[in-house]
């Protein structure tokens, strides 16, 4: 017999028998799996080396870059199937298989970019930048000299145009310093009520944060809107501004298509910054990663958000979705305060027995069937949890300065990883490349062993239409009639080796050898995923 086919059956054996038992729980890779993980693929940049890493739900290697220097912060995979890195000092696009394609030195350029970009539909791609001003120049925008008592950083949000391979245009621009308000110097211009304006930011806020006062960390697009929200960790705030302005627009307060330059439109988190409401109205601690739920998803047009807690009190941290109301192109207000005034969904526990409590860093994610995906930075470690609380899968990050195998204990903060982001087996970026699994990034996982033999039971994001596993005779029968425009079937290397068009029943006839497949169900608006062993 092949190695192949020994292996085939020995995860058939497996799949019919039950699953060996684990001597010792392995401290990286994958820790923790239930077969209702949602199909997909996970990215992640170590804080601590070049590599870029995607693995699938049995953390195994998919694929691997390398970049000139370690994160600053972020990753995107881009619909091209290019990949989009932050470092230190500079900007990079790299190719699937690692071919460097674009760099632009951020530093060298005079652009401080920090912890967040965002790729646009454009290909432009949006930064998180700081600004510093000095003493005499913050005073002059009217902050207290008291709260001065150095240089002071204020963000804008860059967008930068590829050009080249190594050179980029600033195509648009939006600064904070454009958008304050102040009463404590009614000589400045921005001298005003800060209760009637809370389209402005409050210069004078008193968050004991003199030198980093909004610590922006990410920034998200939602084309739908032409809008962008940034998160503020220092005033524990999220704000959506006006991404159709102009620059000259975006530093004004008329024009673009909200008519409001680049004021707020909406902001939410804690409305005593914009003098509303009472410590109880306080609803984000310190949080990261606000970003919109894509199109097509359960949960599409919402806001997530992670909410690091921080108030003095609390000893955890939380994830939630937040859905602000919008009439006529305006972000509804109640009692002066942006709507909702609470959360739409919450949750806040732990995972494999440990409470997430993430005072730094870390975020969540929304995926298309409403699970949610988790990453705390400290612990390099990612999970996914549906919104009942029941807790899916989780993977320690191995990599750091060394690559840590399946029993070692790892230093504080050696494998973090500041996000992650988990993409479905649909996304544009992986049609016509090769995910075949390349093994493991540690030296081995029991869990990764078994993780192969549940995946081939076929369970998929939509339970309503299941298989039966395994398929026998060359008969694949679904639970129920069903009606779809085509049916294909590919091999785990990603080879077609079945295709017919329009179905309409319960079951129908297949000669293949024995073997794991992936059988894919194409509907008018959806394409649904089963995985099936054939005996």
């Amino acid at each position: 017999m092949t190695n192949y086919f020994l292996k085939f059956i020995l995860l058939a054996g497996m799949l019919l028998t039950g699953f060996p038992g684990h001597a010792q729980t392995p401290t990286v890779g994958l820790l923790f799996f239930e077969p209702e993980t949602s199909d997909g693929y996970t990215l992640f940049t170590p804080e601590g080396n070049q590599s870029v890493y995607l693995i699938n739900n049995c953390g195994e290697k998919i694929n691997e870059w390398t970049f000139s220097e370690t994160p600053g912060l972020t990753c995107y995979l881009l619909d091209n199937g290019t990949l989009l890195r932050a470092g230190k000092d500079s900007i990079e696009i790299r190719d699937w298989n690692n071919n460097l394609l674009w760099s632009y030195a951020t530093m060298a350029n005079g652009i401080r970019q920090h912890h967040d970009i965002h790729p646009l539909p454009n290909g432009n791609i949006l930064c998180v930048c700081r600004d510093l001003y000095t003493p005499a120049e913050i005073i002059a925008e009217g902050r207290d000299p008291a709260l001065v008592v150095g240089d002071v950083a204020l963000e804008k949000i860059v967008e930068l145009s590829p050009a080249g391979e190594h050179d980029a245009d600033i195509v648009w621009e939006w600064k904070f310093i454009d958008h304050l308000i102040q009463d404590f110097d009614n000589t400045k211009l921005n001298f005003g009520n800060v209760k009637d304006h809370p389209e402005l930011l409050d210069l004078n806020f008193h968050n004991n944060n003199n030198f980093d006062y909004i610590h922006l960390n990410a920034v998200a697009y939602n084309p739908a809107l032409d809008q962008i929200i940034i998160t503020a960790r220092h005033l524990s705030e999220l704000y959506i501004i006006d991404h159709s302005t102009t620059i000259l627009e975006a530093a004004g307060h008329s024009g673009g298509n909200s008519g409001m330059g680049g004021d707020f439109l909406w902001r939410w988190g804690n409305p005593q910054v914009y003098r509303e409401g009472g410590d109880p109205d306080q609803k984000l601690f310190l949080p990261h990663n606000g970003k919109w739920v894509d199109p097509g998803y359960l949960d599409e047009g919402k806001i997530s958000v992670f909410n690091n807690g921080g108030d003095g009190s609390s000893t955890f941290s939380s994830v939630h979705l937040i859905t602000p109301v919008i009439e006529n192109g305006i972000y509804l207000k109640e009692n002066n305060q942006f709507v909702p005034l609470d959360f739409e969904w919450t949750w806040s526990g732990s995972i494999l027995g440990e409470v997430v409590d993430e005072i730094n860093k870390s975020g969540a994610h929304s995926l298309p069937n409403g699970n949610f995906i988790i990453c705390q930075t400290s612990l390099g470690q990612v999970s996914e949890i549906m919104k009942n609380g029941t807790h899916l899968w989780t993977y320690m990050n191995p990599s750091g300065d060394i690559i840590y195998n399946q029993y070692e204990s790892i230093p504080p903060l050696k494998n973090s990883i500041f996000r992650a982001e988990k993409y479905p087996v649909i996304f544009p970026g992986f049609a016509g490349q090769d995910m075949t699994p390349q093994g493991l990034i540690e030296d081995q996982n029991p869990v990764s062993d078994s993780c192969i033999t549940i995946t081939g039971i076929g369970v998929a994001e939509e339970v309503a239409v299941s298989i039966i596993n395994p398929v026998e005779r060359g008969k694949i029968q679904f639970n129920q009639n069903i009606r779809v425009n085509a049916i294909e079937i590919t091999d785990i290397n990603g080879k077609l080796v079945y295709k017919q068009g329009f179905f309409h029943g319960n079951a129908f006839q297949i000669d293949l050898i024995p073997a794991m497949y992936i059988l894919q169900l194409h509907f008018d608006n959806k394409m649904e995923i089963r995985k099936i062993i054939v005996f």
